[in-house]
């Protein structure tokens, strides 16, 4: 499956100013759990190349992971750029592209979803200020291995994060039984 040119947010969502980080994203009204909020979109670049994005771009890349190798840029200016990270996120992935409501969202709620759901970049890392009793403090990659996030969120993370942490916990399953 191929990402659209740019991204989709649902008009029941309107950038605020949010106590997580600087600007997020607010149910302008009550979003019913299953609700499709957000729809990614951009283009698709390979690693390498997103790391020279990274090193040479003046102004935030927002990307995700959608296949070994391969990751979507979203377009500059787009609204869901403001989406922040929580630990206990309303919104989770299903497949590679879309954010649906994990539960119900009453109006004047920040809408959230996990970043560590969606990259496999190694070089990830940043300090969480979601502020939940679930925060981990610091959310890296490779949360979605070490968090078991797969189970937590019911396989709704980005589909080549499932895959890849699925292949690591066989490889270091299979590891611990040969004693290596």
């Amino acid at each position: 499956m191929k990402p659209g040119p740019t991204c989709w947010l649902s008009p029941s969502v309107a950038v605020r100013e949010s106590q997580i980080e600087g600007t997020g994203l607010f149910a302008v009204r009550p979003i019913p759990a299953g609700a499709l909020v957000s729809r990614l979109g951009g283009r698709l670049v390979s690693t390498e190349q997103l790391h020279r994005l990274f090193d040479e771009s003046e102004e935030y890349v927002d990307t995700i992971t959608v296949a070994d190798d391969q990751h979507l840029v979203l377009p500059s200016g787009v609204l869901n750029h403001h989406g922040n990270h929580s630990c206990n996120p309303n919104l989770w992935w299903v497949g590679p592209f879309d954010l649906v409501a994990r539960r119900d969202i009453p109006a004047g709620e920040e809408v959230t979803s996990d970043y560590a759901a969606s990259t496999t970049d190694p070089d990830f890392q940043m300090q969480c200020r979601c502020g939940d009793a679930t925060c981990r403090g610091t959310v890296r990659a490779s949360d979605a291995w070490a968090h078991r996030l797969d189970e937590v969120y019911r396989g709704h993370i980005v589909p080549a994060v499932v895959a890849i942490v699925r292949h690591k916990r066989t490889t270091s399953d299979h590891q611990l039984s040969d004693g290596s």
